[in-house]
């Protein structure tokens, strides 16, 4: 019940922008049925029916043209007919124009379709039995032949009062082909051609728009899905500039390649770049195998008709182009639909976008088929799709980061509880050893004064209070915020380290690693988020370290202390530099926003001398350290001591 509003909506901002892009036409076209007469308030003459048509294998430069009128067969032809279809060898249509008004005029007659190869046009006025010059021109002619240097094929006609003309146009093309002829007035072409000019300049403009916002949040944000939305953008954009003539004319006339394969390619890249996006848009592959296989069928398929259209001849992409995409679309829709069915939201914002574009693409391809009348609405049908489509999938993007930021606090909110949770139980597991304490006390007073008659009794109770208090005494060697090892415990390990490496001769370093800016966090947003800082530091630092027999334990406050057996200062400086990039890509949300956290840290190591202590290398990393934090922290510094301690050693061996 809620999803028809929803639809309402949309087709309503669908039908606003499409009467946005069309405007108020300068005068409504005229279709003849099987003549066609100028009058004196004749603007424009739409030329779809009332056509003859003759079709040849030879070479369009080998015909003769004064013989064109006693060819024959000539057959009668809706334009229609010949819409859609690719063109077998040389088509010469003909129709007939009779001047009825007063004056001879000036007249445009224009080929609405950039992808035509050759073109040769040519006009018979019947009273004087004169033939005009033979206008050449298509997109692979040079654009000093276009007239006016248009998009369009245009061609200046000559229209004498009251005198009946018969206009002969020759094609060739080895593309598909949607044809639109018309006569214009020169005043009102040219005013219809500004209009045309603006709506094409909106909408270019809207998708270059849309191109750039989402290539930047890309780079801020890194999310995939970005980058493959304006990979769709930029597909669409050039199909669109092949497809309008734009890119043949302004882009890439130059280039004979391009004219003959940038309607092919660009098509392809479009459908390549929409089902690379629907597959990881929606995730897919988290739901049934046929959808995924059904993916990677359109994946593999756009594919190659991308590689073909790099090799001529492109007889295999005209064939194969428009019933692809239609399967294609079709593939896209059901995926939708069935995704938007399992709870997809994403499905569903995917589903509303996909169904403009097919019904503007549906309204664009009944015009050029002369199924409907064509007319500006038909003509930006597809265009107003697009733009309504990229607009509902920025939106959907848009709000998919919006929901996973809310079940990012969320989890956050849970974590939060489940740390809370977790120290008290420490606490009470605390006052429960206490009490064991104190019961074990109580025991041994009691078993003292009966140390005649319970000996064996008393060894018993010996043997289990020394288990106890081992457990104690492991559970004292644990920070109880962190889960790490705390001070006292590393006072006990590094004097046996650092003896280890003195009889071995072995290098031993360590690392002293300070939180920066902690009091901030303290200060601004209180000891609770401050103790998780603490956590998730500890965390990250125990989890890069790299080896079990590395030592990390809480030094004291924000400092963290780390022993690094069997290491010598330059490779504990790589250890160092691990560890501090792992800590600034924590991703730390207090209050909604991120908190940026680094630390400076200060590394020393050396081999012992004998009769030294850890207490020289503990300083000397801490010097370090303080260099660290002097020189701008989120660094690591290594210590000088290194040097001056090799020479110590020297001189002692000799």
């Amino acid at each position: 019940m809620k999803k028809k509003p929803i639809i309402s909506i949309w087709a309503a901002i669908y039908c606003g922008l499409v009467v946005l892009l069309v405007g108020i036409d300068v005068s409504a076209p005229v279709y003849a049925e099987d003549r066609f007469v100028i009058t004196d308030e004749t603007r424009h003459l739409v030329i779809d029916k009332g056509l003859r048509v003759h079709t040849t294998q030879a070479p369009l430069d080998a015909m003769d043209i004064a013989d064109i009128l006693h060819l024959s067969p000539w057959q009668p032809m809706a334009l229609k007919d010949l819409n859609g279809k690719q063109l077998a060898g040389t088509v010469w249509l003909r129709f007939e124009v009779t001047n009825d008004s007063g004056a001879d005029g000036s007249w445009l007659f224009e080929i609405g379709w950039p992808l035509l190869n050759h073109i040769r046009v040519v006009q018979y006025q019947h009273s004087r039995k004169a033939w005009s010059p033979l206008y050449q021109s298509g997109d692979m002619a040079p654009l000093a032949k276009r007239f006016a240097g248009h998009r369009y094929f245009l061609f200046p006609l000559a229209f004498p009062s009251h005198e009946r003309s018969t206009v002969y146009i020759g094609l060739e093309s080895k593309q598909i082909m949607f044809l639109h002829l018309a006569l214009w007035h020169s005043d009102a072409f040219w005013i219809h051609d500004r209009h045309d000019t603006f709506y094409l300049g909106v909408f270019f403009g809207v998708l270059a728009v849309m191109l750039l916002y989402n290539l930047s949040l890309y780079l801020f944000v890194r999310d995939s899905n970005y980058l493959f939305y304006s990979f769709y953008v930029l597909a669409i954009i050039l199909y669109e500039l092949a497809a309008t003539g734009i890119g043949g004319r302004y882009i890439w006339h130059a280039s004979a390649w391009l004219k003959q394969t940038a309607y092919f390619l660009f098509a392809s890249a479009s459908f390549l770049s929409a089902t690379i996006f629907l597959r990881y848009f929606l995730a897919i592959k988290n739901y049934d195998a046929w959808l995924v296989r059904l993916n990677d069928i359109f994946l593999i398929y756009w594919t190659l008709m991308i590689l073909v259209c790099l090799f001529p001849p492109l007889s295999i992409v005209v064939a194969m182009l428009n019933p692809a995409a239609a399967l294609s679309l079709v593939a896209g829709l059901v995926s939708c639909l069935y995704l938007w069915a399992k709870g997809n939201i994403q499905a569903k914002y995917y589903t509303i976008a996909y169904l403009f574009l097919y019904v503007g693409t549906a309204v664009l391809l009944l015009g050029l088929s002369g199924i409907i009348p064509r007319s500006p609405i038909t003509d930006y049908g597809q265009m107003t799709g697009f733009v309504i489509e990229f607009v509902v999938l920025s939106i959907a993007l848009a709000e998919r980061i919006n929901r996973e930021r809310k079940d990012r606090e969320k989890a956050q909110r849970m974590s939060l509880k489940l740390s809370k949770k977790i120290s008290r139980a420490h606490k009470e597991r605390l006052l429960a050893q206490e009490q064991v304490l104190k019961v074990q006390h109580q025991a041994k007073e009691e078993l003292e004064q009966q140390v005649a008659s319970r000996t064996q009794a008393l060894q018993q109770a010996m043997q289990e209070l020394e288990i106890a208090n081992q457990k104690l005494a492991d559970l004292s060697y644990t920070d109880q915020l962190t889960n790490i090892f705390n001070r006292r415990y590393f006072d006990k390990i590094v004097l046996d380290e650092f003896n280890r490496a003195h009889r071995n001769g072995q290098p031993v370093s360590m690392a002293l690693v300070d939180i920066d800016h902690f009091k901030k966090v303290n200060d601004n947003l209180g000891h609770l988020t401050g103790d998780e800082c603490l956590r998730l530091v500890a965390n990250t630092l125990r989890r890069h370290m790299g080896r079990t027999t590395d030592f990390l334990a809480r030094y004291g406050g924000e400092e963290f202390i780390i022993i690094l057996p069997s290491t010598p200062q330059d490779q504990a400086m790589t250890v160092a530099n691990r560890l501090r990039s792992a800590v600034e890509t924590i991703d730390f949300i207090a209050g909604g926003k991120r908190i940026p956290l680094t630390v400076s840290i200060g590394v020393a190591g050396w081999i012992p001398t004998p009769g030294e202590t850890p207490a020289r290398l503990i300083q000397a990393a801490d010097d370090a350290l303080y260099r660290a934090k002097a020189n701008g922290r989120n660094r690591v510094v290594a210590s000088h001591e290194n040097t001056s301690n090799t020479e110590h050693r020297t001189s002692n061996v000799e």
